[in-house]
């Protein structure tokens, strides 16, 4: 049976009473006696009606009430009183009032209450609550002072005063001013500072939270108690229009009232439509065109990106047949592009070949018998491609490939049937000729822009300078490949090239972790990051090929590394090949001790800066929680200005954690309604064509996961729909960047070749494209998430390419994968494999430093807020919980029965599958979705590896990578399925990286249009804020919150109105800021933010721009 320790000690087996049970009414009789014998002996002054009456009540312990059959008895925290589970409780307990002491049991009670708000010095509080027998009291108002409680309950009665004196907190920091989450970021902890500075009692509240500055998480797992208190205050009015309890979407004040509409039509534009609207799904997409202003835009944005202009149709390829010369006595001449047609086992081997076969003539021979020996490298159809199966609207466009025929058998000039005329890269596409702007990499069948050097094959490339020379300098540092006897790159720094030897000397650095833990013990250090290294004074001399590639060094001070400051983004434990060193290994008289180092040497090539002075403006289309979009601006390359979700917690989610409050715009709406607002041209909250330099989209997965039964079901066809979204806003906004995730089953037959249509759409539009598989365990992950990633670049920009991993797999078994089958059967971007410098990270990790709580039934821990499960175990569960074995690892329900450990009347009838399995902490986290349920046989092991109970929203958050101090709003439930819907933070900092090597590797010519695009925009901006009127402010703080909450379309400017509060109050004396309003259209979620010097900060940024 489950642990006594969970329940009231009167429902355990064999317990007795410490003292004769006393019937409340009895208890209360004898306790009035008391009390009137004590005012007689005491006072003398006229009696008042309902007299306060306090009892004490000492060796207690809170319990649900058995109305409630599944968690009856179960002890619980107070501060849980009041909600749908815990509206009436109950206790048993010591009640005594002098000499009187009575243990009564089973009382049920309904009110709770603080005292000691009114103490601002004194940090502590004192509980009470009220029994519905003491509250009926036609004499007295009686109320229970909490005094000790029993030990089993005692954790829980030291977190319900902990959260109590955070209420008491809160309530008096909102005196003075009107409170956003974010001031709770920083702010509120000064606040405490300033308050009890030297107050022992306020240090050991502190201490329990980890000694933390960021309350948020707190705020955000504690709001409904916190709205609670608040509205039973004296004055509610001060407190309940604080901006922080619809921020935190406090269920009072949550509007319940919206719109909720059926599945709609999803909005394209005429091009994207006509790539998509033979799809499965294609009766769910309506096309709408631009309005003339926003098509003249859109083609401006067009000719200043390079797009070539497209016709509205092409000639058939019948009709591009007939345009095939025949040679006859003709030579063939290097540069002529020559039709072939393929032979019969070609045909056999290529499915889908139908059409002659071309290729760029780059060298010919002639042969003996004056036949010539043609040395090729192939154009490719469309349909020879990875876009085989797709709808192609250019019929007329061939890619150049990077396959050449100089290893295959010779091609004469006897086989070829005639030649083309080839427009490349031309400035307008001629509907009537073949035409060539992008070259096909086979490898990863990806599409780039073509140069002239593509024409010749690496093969017959000159080269006056060994790879090693013209890849790495001395300085550099760089990985090495691992030796035999080791599995892991290791990072060295260069120190001297020798051409001629083909041979490097390096520099050796040891892993401080792994090879100098004894010695850094001497230096007291501990929790030693993975990616810190050692310099030594240690050189070897090893051949050029074993160099792997580059990584990044920096150095850190000791006062960095000691204080936990190492800086941002070398503190992410070695995410995107990025090491610190701090620390030497010096040797004298064959002694070894590590010493801080004051610099490196200087000819160590550091990378210090990381990131971009001028980011990309960012669109985030269904950003969920902003998992995706938080990694990819960590990369440095990109800030998000709009973000577009039609969930209200998941845009809560974004405000409560995006970086620049200023300038984003978080619209809570539906991207039909959005995209059709922008296609006719309003701007009322919409980002204008020419603003957007890169789209970032998580579409919709369920429409294609594995776990969909029913993918033709209405819903289903609507959610798949939403894949040509993205292409629609690539179409409109022309951006220079652009990222798209989803599962891999987005490529499986079974979603209509998705991925391909998609690719081909974006490609027929003039993007360079790619695709690929990002596992999170390759990035430093502990989860088994993969994720099909396309990512697109505007015409002669760097494109964005695959992250290089930095963690190999675990011994877990991982099946190959790919994204689909290319015409000649083999595999399209398949999952990759190669030595890393890490090895992966264990399931393990995500449990660090969290304390054990057992089955979670309390869901309250001080330390770690989100340290609590979704869905707390029933009695039977639990004791089904204590059967499942923790070795062998993995175990579940299957396993547990076939040991016999599983008694009659536990055991399941039907679905066992992989039904309570442990996760196997030397493994990975199994994917988190949106829902963890324990008996779930299909989604996989959720099951605490040493615990008997699920994994928490703590440690799901940390297997997707979300840090610890960041928020996530709305109940449990909401947390977690914004925490399982998305990306891996991980995998999406990679990619940010990634785009941030991109572009940084443009040119200067295309680092200005970005340049000239941001001074543009800043000019107007402030040419507009000049002609605006001021509003004035409204000066009533006291309205409901849930006015705001009404559908409407209102924005409020911060440079017009920057004093307004969410309410629309003027903000009061003592404010920590002024307040910037942005409220989201069609969903009546108004968003606002407050951040600290406003005014200040937009006006420097302002002059700075300029």
């Amino acid at each position: 049976m489950p642990a006594l320790s969970d329940y009231a000690q009167s429902q355990a087996t064999g317990w007795s009473p410490p003292a004769p049970v006393t019937p409340e009414l009895k208890a209360i009789h004898d306790i009035k006696i008391e009390w009137k014998k004590r005012i007689q002996t005491t006072h003398n002054e006229h009696k008042r009606e309902k007299q306060r009456l306090v009892v004490d009540l000492h060796n207690f312990e809170i319990y649900r009430s058995p109305d409630y059959e599944k968690r009856a008895y179960e002890l619980a925290c107070l501060h849980f009183l009041g909600l749908p589970l815990n509206k009436k409780l109950c206790f048993d307990g010591f009640v005594r009032l002098g000499n009187i002491e009575h243990y009564v049991q089973g009382v049920p009670f309904q009110q709770c209450s603080i005292k000691d708000y009114t103490d601002k010095q004194n940090p502590e509080v004192t509980s009470y609550i009220q029994s519905e027998i003491a509250a009926n009291d036609k004499e007295y108002d009686i109320w229970y002072r909490l005094t000790q409680p029993t030990p089993q309950y005692q954790r829980l009665q030291d977190a319900f005063l902990w959260i109590a004196q955070l209420g008491k907190h809160v309530l008096h920091y909102m005196e003075s001013a009107s409170r956003s989450l974010a001031c709770f970021r920083e702010d509120f902890h000064t606040f405490l500072k300033d308050s009890f500075s030297d107050n022992r009692d306020f240090e050991k509240w502190h201490a329990t939270f980890r000694n933390q500055v960021d309350f948020r998480v707190a705020v955000v797992t504690y709001i409904e108690y916190l709205y609670k208190e608040a509205s039973h205050r004296p004055n509610p009015n001060q407190f309940i229009g604080q901006p922080l309890w619809v921020e935190c979407m406090a269920k009072p004040v949550t509007p319940n009232n919206l719109r909720k509409t059926g599945p709609e039509q999803t909005v394209a534009t005429p091009t994207v439509y006509a790539c998509f609207k033979d799809m499965y799904f294609g009766k769910q997409i309506r096309p709408q065109a631009p309005s003339k202003e926003v098509l003249d835009k859109q083609e401006t944005r067009k000719k200043k990106l390079g797009f070539l202009k497209t016709p509205s149709a092409s000639l058939s390829y019948a009709d591009l047949s007939k345009t095939c010369q025949p040679y006859g006595e003709s030579q063939v001449m290097v540069g002529d592009v020559v039709a072939v047609v393929p032979d019969k086992e070609d045909s056999k081997l290529w499915k889908y070949t139908k059409r002659n076969w071309l290729a760029y003539v780059q060298r010919t021979q002639t042969l003996d018998n004056g036949i010539q020996q043609l040395f090729v490298v192939w154009l490719y159809w469309p349909h020879d491609t990875n876009i085989a199966k797709a709808y192609y609207p250019l019929e007329n466009e061939v890619f150049l490939s990077d396959h050449c025929n100089c290893t295959e058998r010779a091609l004469l000039s006897t086989e070829v049937k005639g030649k083309y005329d080839i427009d490349w890269c031309p400035s307008i596409i001629n509907a009537k000729r073949l035409f060539v702007r992008q070259k096909y990499i086979t490898e990863g069948s990806s599409f780039v822009s073509m140069k002239d050097n593509d024409k010749t094959c690496s093969c017959h490339k000159e080269t006056t300078r060994s790879p090693c020379a013209t890849t790495y300098k001395s300085g550099d540092t760089v990985y090495l490949k691992p030796s035999k006897n080791h599995q892991l790159l290791e990072p060295v720094v260069i120190q001297q090239i020798d051409q001629k030897k083909g041979s490097v000397t390096v520099r050796k650095l040891l892993r401080l972790e792994r090879d100098c833990a004894e010695l850094a013990k001497n230096l007291h250090r501990s929790n030693i990051a993975p990616n810190e290294l050692v310099l030594t004074d240690e050189y070897s001399e090893t051949k050029s090929d074993r160099l792997e590639r580059h990584c990044s060094i920096r150095f850190v001070s000791k006062s960095d590394v000691t204080t936990n400051k190492v800086p941002f983004p070398y503190n992410r434990q070695g995410a995107g090949h990025l090491w610190f060193i701090s620390m030497g290994l010096s040797v004298k008289d064959d002694q070894k001790r590590l010493v801080y180092l004051r610099r490196l040497p200087c000819n160590v090539r550091q990378r210090t800066k990381i990131g971009l002075d001028t980011k990309l403006r960012g669109v985030s289309l269904f950003g969920g929680g902003g998992v995706l979009d938080r990694g990819l601006e960590e990369g440095g390359a990109v800030e998000f200005r709009t973000v577009v979700d039609s969930s209200q917690h998941a845009i809560r989610t974004q405000q409560a954690n995006i970086n620049n409050h200023t300038t984003v715009c978080l619209y809570c709406g539906s991207v039909n309604t959005f995209l059709d607002s922008a296609l006719k041209g309003d701007t009322n909250f919409i980002v204008r064509v020419g603003d957007v330099d890169f789209i970032a989209a998580g579409c919709p997965c369920v429409a294609f996961s594995g776990l969909q039964q029913n993918p033709l079901s209405l819903s289903s066809l609507q959610n798949a729909s939403l894949i040509s979204t993205f292409c629609s806003f690539v179409d409109l906004y022309r951006p220079l960047y652009g990222v798209l995730e989803n599962v891999l089953n987005i490529s499986s037959e079974r979603a209509g070749s998705a991925l391909s249509q998609m690719v081909a759409c974006l490609v027929s539009l003039g993007y360079q494209v790619s695709h690929y598989i990002m596992d999170s365990w390759n990035y430093g992950s502990a989860q088994r998430r993969s994720r099909a990633v396309v990512t697109i670049a505007a015409p002669g920009l760097q494109p964005i390419v695959q992250p290089y991993h930095t963690h190999s797999r675990s011994d877990e078994e991982v099946r190959s994968r790919s994204l689909g089958q290319l015409p000649n059967g083999e595999f399209c971007a398949g999952r990759q494999h190669y030595p890393t410098p890490f090895y992966h990270v264990p399931a393990e990790t995500v449990s660090s430093g969290l304390p054990n709580i057992g089955y979670s039934t309390a869901q309250t821990c001080i330390p770690y807020p989100d340290h609590r499960i979704p869905n707390v175990p029933t009695r039977k569960d639990r004791a089904l919980l204590d059967c499942i074995p923790k070795e062998p690892p993995g175990c579940g329900y299957k396993e547990a029965e076939d040991l016999g450990l599983i008694p009659l009347h536990l055991r399941r009838k039907r679905e066992i599958g992989k039904s309570y399995q442990r996760i196997k902490k030397d493994g990975l986290v199994p994917t988190i979705t949106t829902g963890a349920s324990i008996s779930d046989s299909r989604n996989g092991a959720v099951m605490h590896w040493e615990e008997p109970r699920t994994i928490s929203l703590q440690e799901a958050r940390r297997a997707q990578g979300i840090p610890d101090a960041e928020p996530i709003i709305g109940t449990i439930r909401d947390q977690w399925r914004i925490a399982g819907n998305g990306v891996d933070r991980k995998v999406g900092f990679a990619i940010g990286l990634g785009l941030l090597q991109a572009v940084e590797s443009n040119d200067l010519d295309t680092k200005s249009i970005l340049q000239q695009a941001h001074a543009k925009r800043t000019r107007e901006e402030d040419f507009d804020s000049s002609k605006r009127p001021k509003k004035q402010a409204r000066t009533s703080m006291a309205q409901d919150a849930t006015a705001n909450l009404e559908n409407r379309e209102i924005s409020v400017d911060p440079v017009r109105d920057s004093r307004q509060s969410l309410t629309g109050s003027t903000g009061s004396t003592g404010s920590t800021g002024p307040t910037k309003a942005r409220y989201t259209r069609h969903s009546g979620l108004p968003v606002e933010f407050v951040p600290k010097n406003w005014s200040k900060k937009v006006e420097a940024k302002r002059r700075d721009q300029i």
